[in-house]
């Protein structure tokens, strides 16, 4: 299995992996996610990230198949009154295609991207997920990830 950087023109090949993910997303928050109408449907926004120097995109290949992909952002926040200052790596999405997962591929990518932490010189890596997607908690938990803080909602409609 081969882990490479995007480049500009894997904008509609994320916009096609992307599909996966946004619908799980979708069928659980339909208020919440779109649901994706056609391949292309995200390719101006990985178009935009792929031009952004503190985003990374990173795709699993496996006989020139594309397996699924992991997207990051560096994240530097100053230091202020309440917090010190923070730099670490935000994995915004990752996705790995349904038949190819339990292969390790979402292991290899996030492998990936810890990797680009410390060739940045970033001592950490976080990542959200929504409570519906237990199946994803397990895997980071599994991969040493930690919970550490929780976000709520009310809905007032």
């Amino acid at each position: 299995m081969n882990i490479r950087k995007a480049v500009s023109s894997d904008s509609l090949l994320l916009s096609t992996l992307c599909m996966d993910v946004q619908k799980l997303h979708a069928d659980a928050h339909s208020d919440v996610f779109k649901v994706p109408q056609s391949e292309d449907f995200a390719r101006d926004f990985f178009e935009e990230i792929l031009g952004n120097d503190t985003s990374f995109v990173f795709i699993a290949e496996e006989n020139e198949e594309a397996l699924g992909y992991i997207f990051c952002n560096l994240v530097e926040r100053p230091e202020n009154v309440i917090l010190y200052a923070r730099r670490h790596l935000m994995i915004e999405q990752i996705s790995v295609r349904p038949l190819a997962q339990g292969r390790g591929v979402g292991a290899k990518l996030m492998d990936r991207v810890e990797t680009a932490a410390r060739e940045l010189g970033v001592s950490m890596v976080q990542l959200g997920s929504w409570d519906f997607n237990t199946n994803a908690h397990g895997f980071f938990e599994r991969l040493g990830y930690e919970k550490w803080h929780f976000q709520f909602w009310k809905r007032l409609d």
